[in-house]
């Protein structure tokens, strides 16, 4: 018997398979009367609750509103700005607050003068500079020259500039290569000195084919529309004249611009300009932090007065 099944092992595994389908068609087919019942019941669905109300809609009320007249801000009438053109607030060192530039405007008839003029902005030069040197190797002379003195310097190794604050530690002639676009090597004779500045605690190096400058900028002013001879200003320095006092509160090289600080008698914050270099055959105008009933006066605004202070008075 058991040789028998395992001789009709697939026969029999067939067999069954086919019965097994016969019975699930058949399952099928008799239940096909109940399913075209079901199909064809028709399925309503029970609404239950409240109707919908229907509510006729009506078109509002066409009105007109009027805006009222925007009140004047608390700097008075002049406060007036385009939307696009938001106002330049600084700050005012002197007043130690903020305010804004009004727009331009005009005094009797003719453009709104601020008395000084900004010719150009620049580096301080050092206060000793290395012009050349005379005798030999062994026994050389340096020649220095100094915007604060009228004569020129001789000096050798180890002497002190008192009044400079300064000292020769070294001086030397070299021969020094010069960059150039050829494959030769051209060379330049070039005096070198170096200085002990007891200001700052460090070693200057000074060299007769260049000038020496500090990290200080100056600007450079003269009053407007006068004859003066232009003077040299550091942040800080202070001009005063018949009209008022005028501070250099910020200067910047690039660009070149001044902040100008203005205190007039009689107005209770200074006016505040930015200068920026004069183009030749044009007046110098622009608007300014608060308002003007006069123009100032030219007369010596550059010469020395009471108030005028420099750098190296503070």
């Amino acid at each position: 018997m058991k040789a028998l099944l395992k001789h009709n092992y697939d026969k029999l595994l067939l067999t069954l398979a086919l019965l097994l389908a016969g019975c699930g068609v058949g399952w099928v087919w008799l239940q096909q009367p109940l399913v075209n019942a079901l199909r064809r019941q028709t399925v309503a669905a029970q609404l239950t609750g409240k109707t919908h109300d229907t509510t006729t809609w009506r078109t509002p009320d066409q009105t007109t509103a009027n805006w009222v007249k925007p009140a004047l801000q608390s700097h008075g009438a002049g406060w007036i700005y385009e939307v696009f053109t938001p106002p330049v607030i600084y700050y005012n060192t002197l007043a130690k607050t903020f305010t804004v530039t009004p727009p331009q405007y005009f005094v009797d008839g003719g453009e709104v003068v601020f008395g000084l003029e900004l010719l150009a902005v620049k580096l301080e030069l050092y206060r000793l500079q290395l012009v050349g040197y005379f005798g030999g190797p062994d026994n050389y002379v340096a020649a220095f020259v100094s915007p604060s003195v009228v004569d020129t310097l001789l000096a050798r190794e180890g002497r002190r500039f008192d009044d400079l604050g300064l000292t020769l530690k070294n001086f030397a002639v070299k021969k020094v290569l010069v960059e150039h676009n050829d494959s030769w090597p051209v060379y330049d004779i070039a005096a070198q000195a170096v200085l002990q500045d007891e200001k700052t605690g460090a070693e200057v190096l000074l060299d007769s084919r260049t000038r020496k400058f500090t990290d200080k900028p100056l600007a450079v002013l003269r009053a407007t529309g006068g004859t003066e001879k232009p003077r040299e200003f550091h942040e800080g320095d202070t001009i005063t004249d018949e009209t008022g006092s005028y501070r250099i509160e910020r200067i910047q090289l690039d660009p070149p611009e001044v902040v100008v600080a203005r205190q007039v008698p009689g107005l209770p914050l200074p006016e505040i300009k930015i200068l920026h270099p004069m183009v030749p055959g044009k007046t110098h105008t622009g608007s300014t932090l608060a308002s003007r009933k006069q123009k100032p006066t030219k007369k010596n605004l550059l010469q020395p007065a009471t108030g005028f202070t420099t750098a190296d008075s503070k």
